[in-house]
This record gives structure tokens, sequence and C-alpha cells, in this order.
């Protein structure tokens, strides 16, 4: 094996491109106010173009106006994906409790 190095870096390039991670903070209450939810759909043709990582951000700050100032706790974020011939469906919901 005459080159380790790139080998494994390319390795490890794939490797980082595949995962991310999305930061969700939440704090718990005891008696949750009023139910807020969010969802985005996106069709892929050919499975070319995935729903972008900054989804779950956007729903989030979606459930945040929906709660008009005030805070959000207990949020919840899902994604069905379902497929066809030519590509698949994505959707991604979110949905929380606005702290009263």
């Amino acid at each position: 094996m005459k080159h380790p190095l790139p080998l494994s870096a390319l390795a490890a390039l794939i490797l980082v491109q595949g995962c991310f991670t999305v930061p969700v903070t939440t704090t718990v209450v005891t008696q949750p106010g009023r139910r807020v939810t969010a969802e985005a759909t996106k069709f892929n043709v050919l499975w070319v173009s995935p729903s972008p990582t900054e989804t779950a951000s956007l729903l989030i700050e979606d459930l945040l106006a929906q709660c008009d100032g005030a805070d959000l706790t207990g949020v919840t974020l899902s994604t069905q994906v379902g497929w066809v011939i030519i590509g698949q469906q994505e959707k991604t919901m979110a949905s929380g409790y606005c702290v009263e």
C-alpha cells in the first residue's frame, strides 16, 4: 500500500459528509401550554436533492414564532420518507408546547 494517508483521508471525508447533528435544547415544564406544530415537505426527483440540514432549525423557528414570544418546551422532530419510482417524498414534522 503506497498511499495510506490519502486513502484514510478520503474515508474520513466520506464519513463526515454522511453524518450531521441538529442541536436541540429543551426545558421540561410540569404544565405545558398550547401545542404548536410545523412541517416541511420536499419531493426529491431521482434522489439528487434531499432536504437540507437546516430544515429542523427552520421548523423550530416556526414553532417559536407561533408561541408569540413565550418559551418553547417538549420539542419533537420526526421524518417520514416515502419512495416512488422516480424519487422520494420527505416530510419533516416538528411539534412542541408553548410555556405559559
